[in-house]
């Protein structure tokens, strides 16, 4: 039995590439590939909160290329 939070366990993680689109309130917004697109539908995008200090480049600005960790299903 875990005594672990259910958000603290080990849960499979993927790094993806993408693009910041905006940053609001100490909050980037980045628009990567939806993980379940087909190859037929090549502009559906999905966006992730992430926090800025996340973030080893300290100074982002819209257009930029980024990696983010999401999680698998």
């Amino acid at each position: 039995m875990s005594t672990l939070q259910p958000s603290k366990q080990k849960k499979k993680k993927k790094r993806v590439k993408g693009v910041v689109d905006r940053i609001t309130a100490g909050i980037v917004v980045v628009l990567i590939r939806h993980p379940n697109a087909a190859e037929d539908e090549p502009d559906t995008y999905l966006e992730i909160y992430v926090p800025r200090e996340k973030f080893k480049i300290r100074v982002l600005h819209e257009g930029d290329y980024v990696s983010v960790d999401i999680e698998e299903n």
